[in-house]
């Protein structure tokens, strides 16, 4: 499982990909740490509640807790303010975990008939769409859920000094 992350840094620019109810799903999103080294997360996932509170302020310096999902890709688990205040909402980010699951639960159903299919357009090609699928299935139902759980996620913070009430 991914390690709960401790980083200082400030956002100098981001785009937004998707947005949802409760999430929003960012790319390209650049930021600098405290000794000025520029660096990019391909991907960053959060919750509503973390962006009104002030997680991707630009030009303004920020402590991020974080779980990577893959090399670039990472979710906020919660966002420390300049007053030392710790923002977070476990609650929203259980919603972010069921849907995690009802997400791998369909490419689970759709992996074999859409790999049949195409196959057929690509003369047996597409049987490799099957394995994909299924590795998607597997993070979607067991891996990314499993990251978020609030035991987990109460626990990590716990080591990082942040009370969970």
């Amino acid at each position: 499982m991914s390690d709960l992350k401790k980083t200082k840094l400030t956002v100098k620019n981001y785009n937004l990909k998707a947005s949802g109810d409760l999430d929003a799903v960012y790319d390209q999103v650049r930021c600098e740490d405290v000794e000025g080294r520029t660096f990019h997360f391909k991907e960053v996932a959060m919750v509503d509640y973390l962006k009104r509170h002030g997680a991707l302020v630009l030009d303004s310096p920020r402590t991020w807790y974080y779980k990577n999902l893959g090399k670039k890709s990472i979710v906020l688990i919660a966002v420390e303010k300049s007053n030392g205040k710790v923002e977070y909402d476990l609650d929203n980010l259980r919603q972010v975990a069921k849907s995690s699951i009802l997400k791998g639960i369909l490419m689970a159903v759709a992996a074999v008939p859409g790999g049949i299919i195409i196959a057929t357009a690509t003369y047996g090609l597409g049987l490799l769409f099957i394995p994909f699928a299924l590795y998607y299935t597997y993070r979607g139902v067991f891996k990314i859920p499993g990251m978020l759980r609030r035991k987990t996620l109460v626990d990590d913070l716990a080591a990082h000094g942040v009370i969970v009430r």
